[in-house]
């Protein structure tokens, strides 16, 4: 997809806007209602480059458009920070435009809400991306999500040094593999090559400096390659496929190099071949093999032998002419699409171990008829982990629990001996029943005093088996 993200320095907005929106048959009228609403909201409001507010806003709404989701996700991109930095409501939003905008703009509000300050450590970031997957139930939230923290990136010279750290890590350990989960991959290496260069300055400029004096013949060469794999296929009656090249972004590169050494990185020019048939895709192979010299170092057969979390494809990386080496997968269609939103990806994985069967994979089966937009209908709607939900302590911690869990079990699940002595608790800074049943969210601080016993009474009030057992097993004593 040829995604325009220049930043326009044109300052007639709306004119820059209006052009992406005309050519996908939106509504122009009502966008432009959304626009006027959300500049006269944001009037004089400037972001800490110097730019006006409204130049993100139209930023995030001109890319949202081109990725095609609905006018709806168009007017959500424009007003998505105005209930945060304006007095407007979303009950005034869904006056003017609606509720399914109202919505979206509502939860792009809640997942920064939710998110904002929270610290992010290595030992809970998997529980906070199931967190942040939590927090919503319509995949374009997520996206324009990405799209706001892309811009944010792009535009990122002008903050202190401090907060370009802050943002760069979550993009690594959050937003990177967010992008990756709902199939914008594109994103995904743009926001990560930003974060990149942040954290790790001297790496990078090696790694620019390494490829440079390439990167003119690679882009030619990945022209040529495609050209001539398709021809290939054609000739020998291969007529449904598919052949998509690209060039390997900074970082990962980088983790190339860092795995097998500077010299050893040949792969930076990468095609990816998508056919009907497994016979197809040995034949391509057979067809690849028998003209050029491959590397047998670089081969790997995952149809025959799938890799443990599904991943199936053939990878070979062939000396192609003019010492330029190639990296080829070779998939079916149906592979690709199990690659890209099944298992695969890397949190649906690890979900899958730990969870009752098929649970944690629902999210990815909804953003594969998302994608693929089965039935000609547009289905955006994501219903993910409704199984747990995920709380924060006051360190900024994000656990997670069984949905329906206590106040008490959330003392229990810190620790046995904070249950056995909690007294009350905080549930948003407010205090609360230890019965209270917590929701997805919630900053929920444990009283404790260490004079008090075990309460056998407290038996009702435990949610969880675990807890309940321990709780036994003391008044037993």
């Amino acid at each position: 997809m040829g995604l325009d993200l220049s930043l326009s320095n044109n300052q007639n907005y709306w004119v820059d806007l209006e052009k992406y929106i005309k050519e996908t048959g939106f509504d122009v009228d009502l966008i432009k209602r959304a626009f006027e609403f959300a500049s006269k909201a944001h009037a004089n409001q400037y972001r800490e480059s110097g730019d006006l507010a409204i130049t993100h806003l139209c930023w995030v709404a001109k890319v949202v458009s081109q990725l095609n989701i609905g006018q709806e996700a168009v007017m959500a991109a424009l007003m998505h920070d105005i209930v945060e930095e304006t007095n407007v409501t979303i009950d005034s939003i869904a006056n003017e435009f609606g509720d399914e905008v109202a919505l979206l703009v509502a939860g792009l509000t809640e997942v920064k809400k939710k998110t904002k300050g929270i610290s992010i450590h290595q030992t809970s970031i998997e529980i906070f991306r199931k967190f942040l997957f939590s927090s919503v139930n319509d995949v374009r939230i997520l996206i324009i999500r990405l799209v706001d923290k892309l811009h944010n990136g792009l535009t990122i010279n002008s903050l202190p040094e401090e907060k370009k750290i802050r943002y760069a890590k979550k993009v690594m350990g959050i937003y990177g593999p967010i992008a990756e989960y709902v199939g914008l991959h594109y994103f995904k290496r743009l926001l990560e090559d930003i974060a990149f260069k942040i954290l790790y300055p001297e790496e990078a400029k090696k790694v620019e400096e390494m490829f440079e004096e390439r990167a003119n013949d690679e882009v030619k060469a990945l022209a040529l390659v495609k050209d001539t794999i398709s021809k290939m296929m054609k000739i020998n009656n291969i007529n449904h496929f598919s052949v998509e090249g690209r060039i390997k972004s900074l970082h990962s590169t980088y983790l190339k190099t860092k795995k097998k050494g500077f010299d050893r990185v040949k792969d930076r020019v990468g095609v990816r071949i998508l056919v009907d048939t497994v016979a197809d895709c040995y034949t391509i192979l057979g067809l690849l093999h028998s003209k050029y010299n491959y590397l047998p170092d670089e081969f790997d057969d995952y149809i025959s032998s799938p890799k443990p979390n599904g991943y199936r494809s053939i990878q070979t990386t062939l000396n192609w002419k003019d010492r330029l080496t190639v990296e080829v997968q070779i998939k079916t269609f149906e592979m690709h699409e199990f690659n890209e939103f099944g298992p695969a990806s890397h949190i649906a994985y690890k979900m899958g171990r730990g969870m009752h069967a098929g649970v944690g994979l629902e999210w990815v089966r909804d953003l594969i008829k998302w994608q693929t937009n089965e039935n000609n209908v547009s289905n955006y709607q994501l219903h993910v982990l409704s199984k747990y939900i995920y709380v924060f302590t006051p360190k900024g911690d994000t656990i997670q629990m069984i949905a329906g869990a206590t106040a008490l079990d959330f003392a229990y699940r810190i620790h046995t001996d904070i249950g056995d002595h909690c007294y009350g608790v905080k549930i948003n800074n407010k205090m609360s029943k230890i019965e209270t049943i917590l929701k997805t969210g919630d900053l929920v601080e444990v009283l404790i005093n260490k004079k008090n016993n075990v309460n056998v009474n407290w038996l009702s009030l435990v949610k969880t088996s675990w807890a309940k057992e321990h709780i036994r097993k003391m008044t037993q004593k």
